[in-house]
């Protein structure tokens, strides 16, 4: 029984295939922080727990998420436009990549 068990490969992670949808907020995510980065003064950051983050203003901004989803799961827009204007985000200026 020793052996088998250090012979055996241990079984791969499971995670759940990620839909066009969820590869698309991601997407406009990153444009979005891209765009902020370039024309409100923000700044990338880094969370020891969630990863990337956006600062503006030297705040981190938790509230990106939600019009994110509702404009490209609903197709609801004004909310991402209302998030863009309160964040001075500028969308007549192209974005650097």
């Amino acid at each position: 029984a020793a052996q088998l068990a250090r012979t055996t490969t241990p079984a791969p992670v499971l995670e759940p295939d990620r839909t066009g949808r969820d590869l698309l907020v991601d997407h406009v995510t990153a444009m979005v922080c891209c765009a902020a980065v370039d024309t409100a003064g923000g700044a990338p950051g880094l969370d020891w727990l969630d990863g990337p983050v956006l600062l503006l203003g030297g705040v981190r901004r938790t509230d990106l998420a939600g019009p994110v989803a509702q404009a490209v799961e609903q197709g609801q827009d004004g909310p991402l436009r209302a998030w863009l204007d309160a964040a001075e985000v500028r969308l007549e200026k192209p974005v650097r990549l």
